[in-house]
């Protein structure tokens, strides 16, 4: 049975005690915030939990005030969580007008930086934290809004985070998330090539986020000759494309999140190489059954961030 957030927590105190970190909360969360880098990982590692979650993620959980900590207990996701904070320390919201609400009804609280209307050519969201590869929460919500109605099924095979997963829930929608390197509790781990063991022609969205080409080129892709790593890179993109359909009902939507190289270096302008080009167009062109149907631009109002969203439609 996967866990809730709080249920994490815990299981991260009390780990950290059995270790001699400390017998309190704020004692134990305290000791692991001064360990060093490397006995930090160690320490998340072996919890099987990535070192980013737990500093950045779980371990605040200790400064939330407690009807925040209370709603954890309860179920909220733990980004909501943080998302009703930051509003509370913005002074946007205040402890009384969280008091008494279900987590569903703290979860529907309206945070203007996440309302984008969704018939607008481009979507402006906040830059986030996480770095350039995190799905910003205002393109989960604006896709699962736009494509998806109250009670249908929503699936990510490469959650990260979970931010379509618990954007999803938040709504009313069902919702799985998977991935092979899970960074949040609504993730399993699961890879996409197994998906049509788990869903078959169930899902009304499934939202494909896959790695940007730099990060593709980070596990493996130098390896090939320039010549070759696009074309490796858009090979890539329709199998994964290919994984995805059998769990999509018909009429349902693939929306493929990426992030097209913008240049070409001095070098690889004079060798005549112009492998930079979008290929996301043909790696949905090319799966048969999917009819391409709309195109979104997501952009971050510092403009350091950049989503291109490219949907099918499952015949």
């Amino acid at each position: 049975m996967r866990r809730s957030a709080w249920e994490v927590y815990e299981w991260v105190l009390e780990a950290a005690r059995r270790e001699g970190l400390g017998v309190g909360e704020g004692e134990i969360v305290r000791a692991l915030r001064r360990l060093g880098r490397s006995a930090f990982r160690a320490f998340a590692q072996r919890l099987g939990l990535s070192p980013k979650y737990l500093r950045h993620d779980l371990l605040p959980v200790a400064d939330l005030p407690e009807v925040l900590r209370e709603a954890l207990r309860q179920g909220l996701p733990l980004r909501e969580a943080h998302r009703l904070h930051r509003l509370v320390r913005r002074g946007l919201l205040t402890l009384e007008d969280l008091e008494g609400k279900p987590p569903e009804a703290l979860a529907a609280l309206p945070y203007p930086d996440l309302e984008v209307p969704l018939e607008a050519p481009i979507w402006l969201f906040p830059p986030d934290p996480r770095g350039r590869e995190a799905l910003s929460p205002v393109v989960a919500k604006a896709l699962v809004l736009r494509y998806t109605q109250r009670g249908e099924l929503v699936v990510d095979p490469m959650a990260g985070y979970g931010t379509v997963v618990e954007a999803a829930r938040a709504l009313g929608r069902r919702a799985w998330g998977g991935d092979i390197q899970p960074l949040g509790p609504s993730v399993e781990r699961a890879d996409i090539r197994h998906l049509r063991e788990r869903f078959r022609r169930e899902a009304a969205l499934l939202v494909l986020h896959p790695p940007t080409f730099a990060a593709f080129q980070k596990e493996g892709g130098r390896d090939l000759d320039p010549e070759e790593r696009y074309a490796a890179y858009v090979q890539y993109l329709t199998d994964l494309v290919g994984y995805s359909l059998p769990a999509l009902r018909q009429g349902g939507r693939l929306a493929l999140v990426v992030s097209p190289r913008k240049e070409i270096s001095p070098k690889e302008a004079q060798e005549g190489r112009d492998f930079f080009l979008s290929p996301f167009e043909r790696a949905l062109a090319e799966a048969l059954s999917l009819r391409p149907v709309r195109y979104h631009l997501a952009v971050s109002r510092d403009g350091r961030q950049d989503w291109h969203v490219f949907v099918g439609e499952a015949g």
